[in-house]
C-alpha cells in the first residue's frame, strides 16, 4: 500500500544539510503533540521529549552520521525519519508526521522506509525507545510487526520507556 501510495502523492528522500531548519519544524510540531499529552517539561524531559529540540543538536547529530530522511507531499516536508547504525541493528531515533498530516498512511510510509533501508545496509533488525504509556502508538508499532522487548523507568522521567523491535522474518 505504501509503495503504491507514494508513486501517487509523496516520496521520501534524504535530508539535505539546508533542510535541517525545515525539518526542525516538524520536531517541534510533531513532538509537541506528544509533549502537551504526557507533561513533559524542560524540568522533567530534556528537550520536552524533542519537542524543543534546538537547531544545534539536529545538526550535530546530523553531521555524526544519523541518517535523516523526509517524507514531502509534493515539495512539502511534512514527516521525518532518523535513524541511527548500530553494530547489529538499525535504531529507529525519530518517525515524526506533522499534526495535520497524520492518518494518511505517511508514517507507515516512513517505517516501511526505515526497514527497507535497514535491509539494503545488511542489517536485519530495527530497534526503538518511546514512551510506553502511549498505548496508541505502541499498538501502530505492534501491528507493523515491532514486538516489546524491555522496559525501563529512569529517574526523574515522567513516563516509563518501552523498547521494541522488528526483525526481518525472511532468510
Amino acid at each position: 500500500m505504501c509503495e503504491a501510495y507514494m508513486r501517487k502523492a509523496g516520496m521520501v528522500k534524504p535530508i539535505r544539510e539546508e533542510e535541517l531548519f525545515e525539518s526542525l519544524e516538524i520536531f517541534h510540531r510533531g513532538y509537541e503533540t506528544v509533549a502537551a499529552e504526557f507533561g513533559l517539561t524542560e524540568e522533567n524531559c530534556p528537550d520536552r521529549g524533542r519537542a524543543s529540540l534546538p537547531y544545534h543538536k539536529l545538526l550535530s547529530e546530523f553531521e555524526s552520521g544519523t541518517l535523516m530522511y523526509g517524507y514531502f507531499d509534493g515539495d512539502k516536508l511534512t514527516g521525518f525519519l532518523g535513524m541511527k547504525i548500530l553494530e547489529d541493528s538499525c535504531k529507529l531515533e525519530d518517525l515524526i508526521i506533522l499534526p495535520e498530516y497524520r492518518k494518511l498512511g505517511y508514517g507507515s510510509c516512513l517505517l516501511d522506509y526505515c526497514k527497507k533501508k535497514t535491509l539494503e545496509l545488511g542489517l536485519r533488525k530495527v530497534v526503538l525507545g518511546m514512551i510506553d504509556d502511549n498505548v496508541r502508538l505502541r499498538n501502530w508499532y505492534i501491528k507493523n510487526g515491532f514486538v516489546n522487548t524491555g522496559y525501563k523507568k529512569y529517574e526523574n522521567a515522567p513516563f516509563t520507556v518501552g523498547y521494541m523491535e522488528w526483525n526481518n522474518q525472511e532468510n
